[in-house]
């Protein structure tokens, strides 16, 4: 009971916190959006342990490095368990340290329960909702779309609990292809959203691959595919199986080297710039900027 009335307590603190969260700085003048792009946070239950502790040492230092963010992607993993603890935790280290005012959420296998003593889909499809209401994103599914200064970000999420095979419906699916037709229709970048990368979506696979690969062919301005779960960096980061089909492949934010990494991709009217990051020490990783112009 104690333990309930603390978590709601600090909530409801955060949530009145949030506003006076910092405005974004102002980037450069050809820039039409900076986005922040992290993955496979694993929040935890517990604000003591080291775990949070690193994961408030990241927020911070994105808060005082990358203020001129228009908005941060979490590309699944959220949590480690889908505990509503680990996602009152997060949200309190967001609104706390790293301060950026506009957020698109995402769910990973983890987040479904997937490591779980007792895995409950439905509760764990409430909880990342309300994750997703009080960072102002109103959706009535586990996947969406939103648009940050004009650029669509497409946002796909498992619909059953996910430990081997991600499961996305044929009614998520073909809102996938028609939401992505018409933002491509828009001739600017589009970013698709999902926590596996394409390989290893399961039964999804081929039909989100083919979405991607029809656009891709009609398409003026490149598709994005931002996924996370595999934790790491290197070969498999980036590939571009198109001319306007990228696949970027986050490292996890906590679990990689000493935590910290991620991308900083910034869209202008002719190119998109994808820059890896250590934000922990504020410092870019060699051979991990990659330029798509169109």
């Amino acid at each position: 009971m104690i333990a309930k009335l603390f978590v709601t307590f600090t909530l409801i603190v955060s949530l009145l916190f949030q506003g006076f969260a910092v405005l974004p700085g102002k980037h450069g003048r050809d820039v039409r959006l900076k986005a922040l792009l992290i993955a496979d946070i694993h929040a935890d239950a517990d604000p003591t342990r080291d775990r949070t502790n690193l994961m408030r040492r990241i927020f911070s230092a994105i808060g005082k490095t990358q203020n001129d963010a228009d908005t941060l992607v979490m590309a699944g993993d959220l949590t480690n368990s889908g505990d509503l603890r680990e996602y009152v935790n997060l949200f309190n280290c967001l609104n706390v340290y790293a301060r950026i005012w506009d957020r698109v959420p995402e769910w990973g296998n983890h987040d479904s329960w997937h490591h779980s003593d007792d895995p409950d889909f439905s509760k764990a499809i409430r909880y990342f909702k309300a994750f997703c209401s009080w960072n102002r994103v109103k959706t009535d599914n586990v996947y969406y779309e939103k648009r940050v200064n004009g650029v669509p970000f497409l946002v796909l999420g498992v619909e059953a609990s996910d430990f081997d095979d991600p499961y996305h419906s044929d009614k998520q699916l073909d809102w996938f292809r028609e939401a992505l037709n018409a933002a491509v229709a828009e001739e600017q970048p589009v970013f698709v959203v999902c926590h596996k990368p394409v390989e290893i979506l399961g039964d999804s696979a081929a039909r989100v691959e083919q979405v991607l690969s029809q656009a891709a062919a009609n398409a003026e301005a490149p598709i994005i595919y931002v996924s996370g779960h595999d934790h790491a960096i290197g070969g498999n980061t980036f590939s571009q199986p198109h001319d306007r089909l990228v696949y970027l492949n986050l490292p996890s934010v906590l679990y990689t080297n000493d935590g910290g990494l991620g991308f900083v991709a910034e869209v202008t009217d002719h190119e998109v710039t994808l820059t890896g990051m250590n934000f922990l020490i504020n410092e870019q990783l060699e051979g991990y900027e990659y330029h798509v112009t169109f």
